[in-house]
């Protein structure tokens, strides 16, 4: 994944995440026909889309959601997978998942070159980046008992 600081994320050869992207987009490429595990559509306009993709050369295994509205990209989350990481509930420990989140911090910390404007541990782990097209966070969220990164999109 590269184009963290321009607002052009390249997911893979067949994916670019940007504020533009339309539901068609997304479902024309390659990634959506090979990676896609669920759609939500939700009575509010929201269309969620999640994938679960597996390792490659550059990058590990991770799972990625997208959230549309009115067929436009407004949110991405993306969480890093692996033997290193709970799987599920049967083998979830906060340790295990604040290991998640300190290895999307220095994954972040290697893609962009500024510091993060706001790096905070209390009142849980978060770490965020802006530019102008959006920004870019990592994150504990101690009520989803998760890690993840996530970008909005202004």
């Amino acid at each position: 994944m590269d184009g963290w600081e321009s607002g052009v994320i390249r997911v893979h050869d067949s994916l670019k995440l940007y504020s533009d992207l339309t539901e068609e987009e997304l479902k024309a490429s390659w990634f959506y026909q090979e990676y896609r595990t669920e759609v939500q559509k939700l009575t509010t306009g929201y269309t969620w889309y999640k994938f679960k993709s597996d390792a490659s050369a550059d990058i590990k295994a991770f799972y990625l959601a997208l959230c549309f509205h009115q067929s436009r990209l407004v949110q991405a989350s993306f969480a890093l997978d692996g033997e290193e990481f709970p799987s599920s509930w049967d083998d979830w420990t906060e340790a295990g998942e604040m290991k998640r989140k300190l290895a999307h911090d220095e994954w972040l910390l290697k893609q962009i070159s500024a510091a993060p404007q706001i790096n905070r541990s209390k009142p849980y782990p978060y770490m965020e980046y802006k530019f102008p097209w959006g920004t870019i966070y990592s994150s504990y969220d101690p009520r989803s008992a998760s890690a993840s990164i996530g970008l909005t999109f202004s």
